[in-house]
């Protein structure tokens, strides 16, 4: 009987153990799985900042999928300028720099650059500075502006020869963008528009003349161009 009560509680506590081994076995696999989350976590939010404060670290295929482009355009204004003329430009333009002692030249000291330019100059007038006056029942008088360079397109620059003495080092660097911006001047402008005053008048004729007729093919225009004073 002794023995019999023994193996009763022994089976007791066998299956007492046996529940808490398992109980126990469960809660390690969920803390190792917590601790796996938590840690993973932590990764996460340590790279995010540290990619925050240092971005340029970042992997190229993280950065790739994560850039963004925002433009915000700052303002907009309505221009009323009349493109008549486009013209293909192509140069070349040069400069020189040597040092000198007392006016004299030094030899083996000269730097020279020559670059190669191209664009499309637009020439025109202001359309808004037109006046129209009716003369007669079918006739108007056209007044157009001065012409103008508007603008241009499509600059394209490259420096195709350039030229150090062997003792050009203490002369004067050569400036790539003070050359460029030397290509447009006021002057230059100019020289556009008066060698192709011819051109600009007959298109302005066109312009006009082809939007009149296509309302009303009997009525004449007369046409006045103003040039800059002097």
């Amino acid at each position: 009987m002794a023995m019999g009560g023994g193996n009763s509680l022994n089976k007791g506590n066998n299956n007492n153990n046996g529940g808490e081994k398992k109980w126990w076995q469960k809660g390690k696999t969920w803390g190792i799985i917590i601790v796996l989350i938590v840690a993973m976590g932590a990764g996460w939010a340590t790279s995010v900042g540290f990619y925050s404060l240092f971005p340029w670290a970042m992997p190229g295929s993280i950065r790739e999928k994560g850039t963004e482009d925002t433009q915000v355009i700052r303002s907009m204004r309505r221009t009323k300028e009349v493109s008549l003329l486009r013209l293909g430009v192509t140069g070349i333009i040069s400069k020189e720099n040597k040092s000198h002692f007392f006016n004299m030249e030094i030899p083996g000291t000269e730097r020279a650059r020559f670059i190669q330019y191209t664009f499309d100059a637009k020439l025109g007038f202001e359309g808004k500075e037109v006046t129209i006056k009716k003369t007669d029942e079918n006739t108007f008088d056209i007044t157009i502006p001065e012409f103008k360079f508007i603008g241009y397109d499509d600059p394209e620059y490259r420096v195709i020869v350039e030229q150090n003495g062997a003792l050009s080092f203490g002369t004067q660097q050569i400036d790539s963008l003070d050359m460029i911006n030397n290509i447009l001047t006021d002057k230059a402008k100019k020289e556009y528009v008066d060698s192709n005053r011819d051109i600009l008048e007959e298109q302005a004729k066109s312009f006009y003349t082809s939007i009149v007729n296509s309302i009303s093919p009997e009525t004449k225009l007369h046409f006045t161009f103003q040039q800059a004073k002097e």
